[in-house]
C-alpha cells in the first residue's frame, strides 16, 4: 500500500501527458476571421457582439459541479470575465458530437452599469474542457447576430487530438503563394467592455504552401530575408495554432482547417483566392 500514493502520481503524470482534443467549428458567417490565438475570437461587423473559443485544456475536478458554479469564468481572459450577474443564470445540457458532456449557461452581465447578454458552452472530453462564449450589448444585438453563432454552433464536434508532426506533402494544384487584400480590421481597446473597439484598414494575408499547409494573419508573414518560400510553418503551429494549419483543393474548391479545429472554405481561380467575401490577390514570392 505505500505505493499507492505513487501510482496515483504517476496515473495523473500520464493522464497529463496525453495530448487533447480538438474542437472543430466553422467559423460563424458576417464575422471577423479569428483575431488572436486563445481564444480564437471573433467579432460582428456592426461591433456589438463577440464570440471567443477557446480550445480544451485540463480541468481538475468535476466539469458538471464547477460549471454550474462559476461557469468556469475563470478560464477566460480576464477582460471576458463577467463581473457581476444582473439576473437569474439558465443552465441546460447539450449535446456536442464527440464530446462527454457539454451544458450551456444564458445569463445577463452588469458591466459598468451596461446590460450585457451572454451564452457560454461548456464542452467536456478525456479529462479536458473547451469553452465557446458568445458576449452582445443588448438584446437586438443578441437576436440579430443569433442565426450566425447557432450555425456555428451547430458545426461543433470534438475530434481526435492533432499529430504533432507536418503531414506528408499534399498536391495543390498550383494554388502555393501569398494572397492579400485590404480588409477592414476590428481592434479591441484594452480596459474597454467586451465587445468595444474601433475598425481599422489593414492588409490580411493568406500564405498557402506546395505541400498543403497554410497561415493566416495581418500586416505580412514574418520570414528571413522576406522570401516566403522560407516560412517556418512548424513554429507557427506552436505559436499561433488558431490561424495555421492545412489546406485541400479541388476543383477550384479549397478547404483550410486550423490546427484548432475550425474550418474556412474559399475558392482559388488564376491568381485569386476568394475567401468570406474577400478577393486576396497572389503576391509576388518575396
Amino acid at each position: 500500500m505505500r505505493y499507492a500514493p505513487l501510482g496515483l502520481l504517476l496515473a495523473s503524470a500520464v493522464a497529463l501527458a496525453q495530448p487533447l482534443p480538438v474542437l472543430h467549428f466553422n467559423p460563424p458567417q458576417g464575422f471577423t476571421g479569428s483575431l488572436g490565438k486563445d481564444p480564437s475570437a471573433h467579432v460582428s461587423m456592426n461591433g456589438d457582439a463577440t464570440l471567443n473559443i477557446y480550445p480544451f485544456r485540463r480541468l481538475n475536478g468535476p466539469f458538471e459541479e464547477q460549471f454550474r458554479r462559476t461557469r468556469l469564468r475563470e478560464l477566460l481572459v480576464q477582460d471576458g470575465q463577467e463581473a457581476q450577474l444582473a439576473g437569474p443564470v439558465e443552465i441546460q445540457k447539450l449535446a456536442v458530437p464527440g464530446a462527454e458532456a457539454a451544458l450551456f449557461a444564458r445569463f445577463t452581465e452588469n458591466r459598468f452599469g451596461t446590460t450585457r447578454y451572454r451564452l457560454r458552452l461548456g464542452v467536456y472530453s478525456a479529462g479536458a474542457v473547451a469553452l465557446v462564449d458568445y458576449n452582445a450589448n443588448g438584446p437586438d444585438a443578441y437576436q440579430g447576430n443569433w442565426p450566425a453563432v447557432a450555425a456555428a454552433l451547430d458545426s461543433l464536434k470534438v475530434g481526435a487530438p492533432e499529430p504533432t508532426t507536418a503531414s506528408k506533402p499534399t498536391p495543390t494544384g498550383g494554388a502555393s503563394g501569398l494572397y492579400m487584400a485590404s480588409t477592414r480590421r476590428f481592434v479591441m481597446r484594452i480596459g474597454g467592455p467586451p465587445g468595444s473597439g474601433d475598425w481599422e484598414i489593414a492588409t490580411r494575408f493568406y500564405l498557402l504552401s506546395a505541400d498543403g499547409r497554410f497561415h493566416r494573419g495581418y500586416g505580412l508573414p514574418s520570414v528571413p530575408g522576406g522570401d516566403v518560400r522560407a516560412f517556418d510553418y512548424a513554429k507557427a503551429e506552436r505559436e499561433d495554432a488558431a490561424n495555421t494549419g492545412t489546406y485541400t483543393l479541388k476543383g477550384g474548391r479549397l478547404v483550410l482547417r486550423s490546427r484548432t479545429g475550425d474550418t474556412v472554405e474559399g475558392t482559388v481561380a488564376g491568381a485569386e483566392l476568394a475567401i468570406d467575401n474577400t478577393t486576396f490577390k497572389r503576391a509576388a514570392l518575396k
